[in-house]
């Protein structure tokens, strides 16, 4: 049986040039949304699995390779079993940053108007609560035809919760800032440890030269250190960040903070499923991560709530001008 197999395995090897196990492999489709329904603008990115032989088969891809010549984008939106109404994307081409794939070797479709959801009880902490429950993402694709669907909660947030204060930011005392999406519409998950979310603080400021002065933004996202279903507002979370992003320059006699932007963002269920088997399932094989039917890809939703022009109360203020660990950021109170 050794004998054998040795045998099968030399003649493997020994016509490896002249067998094409990838002559017959059919194209599937590959679909990825991340919509937003607060949004404006939303996009949908179509593509489809494709043959390489050797690494450098990627530097020579064309548009055959990774898209289909005759597709249409749907959008509906649901509630319980009825279609309220439906959307059509438009297709275009897109600028992205370079990276692994050609920078115009995507499909895209573009959907630039808000979708006809009605939220009641909105104000500036709460988005309101929608009129539809789930949306349904149809792509059509004329080539093969073939139809593929994906659906996804419309997820909804609460008031975005702020102790103390909802126009100031605390961070020392016994209760700093502290930020929440408390509920979305839909259960969480697996496990609630590992349940995606994402915090994006920006801070607007203002820098003085001898001569000059520029105003200045930076940012920093975080999808880890969340307490339950909370982010609190620590000196580490904040200053730390701020500090490692601020370049030292001796041209720069004093910086002005001017004010503070939170983004919180939260998508629903599946991506959570998603990110549970990512962060559970090191070196074995994954299932393919995917929601629509006939095709591979990732239809998701995502809520997100922001609060801007927020401000420091006068204890984080005077621990950011004049504390021992973070003066040398040239803060100024004036």
């Amino acid at each position: 049986m050794k004998i054998f197999f040795a045998f099968v395995l030399v003649l493997l090897v020994g016509c490896s040039s002249d067998l094409d196990i990838m002559q017959d492999y059919p194209s599937v489709p590959v679909v990825y949304a991340v919509i937003n329904p607060y949004d404006s603008v939303h996009y949908v990115r179509v593509g489809k699995t494709f043959k390489i032989h050797k690494k450098e088969d990627f530097l020579t891809l064309n548009n055959d390779s990774l898209q289909y010549d005759n597709v249409e984008v749907f959008l509906y939106g649901k509630v319980g079993d009825s279609i309220t109404w439906v959307q059509q994307f438009n297709e275009t081409r897109m600028d992205k940053e370079d990276g692994f794939f050609k920078v115009d070797d995507f499909q895209v479709f573009q959907l630039d108007n808000h979708l006809p959801i009605k939220w009641s009880g909105q104000d500036r902490y709460y988005y309101g609560k929608p009129d539809i429950d789930s949306l349904i993402l149809e792509v059509r694709i004329h080539d093969m035809n073939l139809i593929t669907r994906a659906a996804a909660r419309v997820l909804w947030a609460t008031k975005i919760i702020a102790y103390k204060s909802k126009n100031l930011f605390f961070v020392y005392g016994s209760k700093p800032s502290v930020f929440a999406l408390p509920s979305t519409g839909e259960t969480q998950g697996r496990e609630f440890s590992v349940v995606y979310r994402q915090v994006e603080l920006s801070v607007h400021f203002k820098e003085y030269y001898e001569n000059d002065s520029a105003v200045k933004k930076i940012s920093w996202m975080r999808n880890t250190g969340w307490d339950d279903n909370a982010y609190f507002i620590y000196p580490e979370r904040f200053f730390d960040p701020m500090m490692s992003l601020l370049p030292s320059n001796d041209t720069i006699l004093a910086r002005r903070l001017d004010s503070i932007d939170i983004t919180l963002i939260t998508p629903s269920r599946f991506f959570n499923n998603y990110w549970f088997i990512r962060e559970n399932w090191d070196e074995q094989d994954r299932p393919p991560y995917s929601n629509f039917d006939n095709s591979y890809g990732m239809f998701i939703t995502i809520a997100k709530g922001e609060l801007t022009g927020m401000t420091l109360n006068w204890q984080s203020l005077d621990s950011l001008c004049n504390g021992y660990d973070y003066k040398k950021m040239k803060f100024m109170k004036w």
